[in-house]
Parts: C-alpha cells; structure tokens; sequence
C-alpha cells in the first residue's frame, strides 16, 4: 500500500503597499487641527491688546519628520509679545548715553496705577492699562515686566493634548495606508 503524504497548502500574506501620501495627508491634517488650537490659545492671550499681534503656523516634513511652528508674525507685534512672554529685566528708558531721545509721554497716576492685561501662565487677557493724568519725562527706571509665559503653558498644554490625537491619528493613518493595528497573538 502506497502511503499518502499529507497534503499541506501554504498561503503567502501579502500586505498592500504602504501608501505613504494617505498617512502623510492625515498626519498633517491632524497637525494642522493642533497648531489651529494653539493659534486659538494665542489669539485668547492678544485678544484685548492695542498692538496688533498676528500669529502664524508653519508645518513641514523633513525626512518623515513633522514639525509644527506657531509664532507671532515679524513685526512689532511680534516685539511686543516676545516682552511680555518672556518679561523683561528692570532698565532704563532711554538707554545711558542716548542724548538725541525725546522726552517721554505716558500715562501715569504714581506705582500701582497700571493693570496688567495678561496673567501668568493663563491663556487669557482682560481689560487693563494705565491711568492717571499724562506726565512727561526725560528719562524713566522702567521696573520690568514678569514673564507671562504663555509659549510654555500652550507647550505643555499641548503636549498633553497631542498624546491623546496620536492614538486617534494613528488610527486612521493605518486605516487609509491599508494596514491594520491590531494586535496579534
């Protein structure tokens, strides 16, 4: 009697090509949802401000590596916004040894008469200035500003957030590329 082998038939898995401009598209649509928030934020801090201060988002890829920039648009919005994010050290105004400086017209009624708009740390702004008569100076000791650090609160804030559109994102990235993220055992 002949002995009959055992018939064993093999299937090869064969995955779909990786389609990397689907992934790419909803990674930077993702990105694009978190740097619109992050302008938001910044808008909030601005929004009671005489300057105007316009913000930007700049998103590139490099090398499959995403990178995502909000910042205030060049000008002097931009001056100003770096002063009060990052405060100022207490100096003088005029600088020493400036002989052609006009002399100086503001608002002031004594220490204390001015209302910040901004608060540290919060992604807010809320009516404020000076008050008091107007006064004129040759030269003043400007007492410098405490650093509101709306940056770093927005980073942290959305550093926290994106760890949460990552698992999201990365499932629809799989879904459009053609691949699938469950696990196998």
């Amino acid at each position: 009697m002949a002995h009959r082998g055992t018939n064993v038939r093999l299937k090869a898995i064969v995955p779909k090509a990786l389609n990397t401009k689907a992934m790419e598209k909803i990674i930077r649509q993702d990105f694009r949802k978190m740097g619109d928030g992050m302008k938001k934020d910044l808008d909030k801090t601005v929004a009671t401000w005489e300057t105007d201060v316009n913000f930007q988002l700049r998103t590139k890829v490099k090398r499959n590596v995403f990178t995502m920039d909000v910042r205030p648009k060049v000008g002097e919005g931009e001056k100003i916004f770096s002063y009060v994010d990052l405060g100022t050290k207490k100096h003088r105004i005029p600088k020493v040894g400036n002989t052609t400086a006009k002399p100086l017209y503001f608002q002031w009624g004594g220490p204390g008469s001015y209302k910040a708009k901004t608060t540290p740390r919060e992604l807010s702004s809320t009516s404020g200035g000076p008050s008091g008569p107007m006064v004129s100076f040759k030269h003043v000791m400007h007492p410098g500003t405490e650093p509101r650090k709306f940056s770093e609160t927005i980073a942290r804030r959305w550093g926290q957030l994106s760890r949460k559109h990552a698992t999201k994102t990365m499932g629809l990235v799989a879904r459009f590329s053609g691949h699938s993220m469950r696990r196998y055992k």
